[in-house]
């Protein structure tokens, strides 16, 4: 069985990895922190290289060894703004998308959510949980998958880029790096 989001919150900070769409090109990373009253959520994309023989050089085994994104660096996936750099030791770049959400603005969230067919329902369950009684409610994330959560954090650019999200959004939202995805509308420039 696959990764759920129960998995998640029980190795914060941790990254773990799926394929983006099905295409070897591409994979999708995310790692939960919920402390302190939010959640903070990073969303990793890789876009593997290939060798002389068209193999990628980014495989699935290799990403099960890279928990964090030091991990990544050490093994030769570099940011996206080096993409195009004469770097023959890189074997594939990432970028982030980082968000943000604070109990404090759950309400607003909420609306947010509600308003775009409820595309941050995970996200606002573990918002109404207290966190330092996560543990006890580990098994009210047993049944959404990785994938799942993999849509809602895919449905903030998206939203963002077709203009149904705009700023000020109702928590935090920055790109790490030069996006490897979508944007074909907003400039990612103003989610800095």
């Amino acid at each position: 069985m696959g990764a759920t989001v129960k998995t998640l919150l029980e190795n914060q900070d941790e990254l773990f990895w799926g394929s983006y769409h099905d295409d070897p090109n591409y994979h999708f990373g995310i790692s939960l922190d919920f402390r302190d009253q939010m959640l903070i959520v990073l969303a990793v994309y890789v876009m593997s290289d290939c060798d002389e023989d068209d193999e990628m050089l980014v495989t699935p085994e290799l990403l099960a060894e890279c928990y964090t994104i030091e991990d990544l660096e050490n093994h030769g996936i570099v940011l996206s703004t080096r993409m195009g750099e004469d770097d023959d030791d890189a074997i594939g770049w990432y970028c982030g998308e980082l968000s943000v959400f604070k109990q404090s603005e759950l309400e607003a969230i909420r609306e947010s959510s509600e308003s775009l067919d409820g595309y941050l329902d995970i996200v606002i369950r573990i918002l109404k949980t207290d966190p330092n009684e996560i543990e006890g409610h580990l098994d009210d994330f047993e049944d959404d998958t990785f994938f799942e959560m993999q849509s809602e954090l895919e449905s903030i650019p998206t939203n963002i880029d077709e203009g149904k999200l705009v700023k000020p959004l109702p928590f935090e939202f920055r790109l790490v790096g030069d996006a490897l995805l979508g944007w074909q509308f907003a400039s990612e420039e103003d989610y800095r």
